[in-house]
């Protein structure tokens, strides 16, 4: 792995910044109108290193790992890459025409999301200082 020393480090990062959003008024809106469960799969990078979201029915939960149930998608992607694209360093369109993002079920509703993408990398960077993982924002 290029930016984390385990994939724990990365689940960790991850995990946080999906919570924030959830704490985000608009972002939690946004995501609410994906309507799906979603597993977001770093298996490249580690066994068991995952982290889904939840926000199906009004609902907005966060976890690391596999959930219980079927995801409606999963997005399996490095955790390099994951830390590139929550960044705004790497534009998921994109990364899924070129495969380094693999798509399981329909990512359209999610995809409406890339438009706010900036406004999670602010909260990324935000949760990256917090975490004292400073070091690691892109510039």
């Amino acid at each position: 792995m290029e930016f984390w020393k385990d994939s724990q480090e990365a689940v960790t990062a991850i995990k946080k910044m999906w919570e924030e959003i959830g704490n985000d008024a608009e972002l939690r809106a946004a995501a609410g109108k994906v309507n799906q469960l979603i597993v977001f799969d770093y298996t490249e990078s580690g066994p068991g290193c995952a982290v889904w979201v939840d926000c199906r029915n009004g609902g907005f939960t966060v976890g690391a790992g596999i959930p219980e149930g079927n995801p409606d998608l999963t997005m399996s992607l490095s955790a390099d890459d994951a830390h590139r694209s929550w960044s705004d360093k790497l534009n998921p369109v994109m990364a899924i025409t070129r495969k380094k993002i693999r798509v399981k079920g329909s990512a359209t509703g999610l995809l409406k999301l890339v438009p706010k993408l900036k406004k999670v990398a602010v909260i990324y960077r935000q949760v990256l200082t917090d975490l004292g993982m400073a070091d690691k924002i892109m510039k």
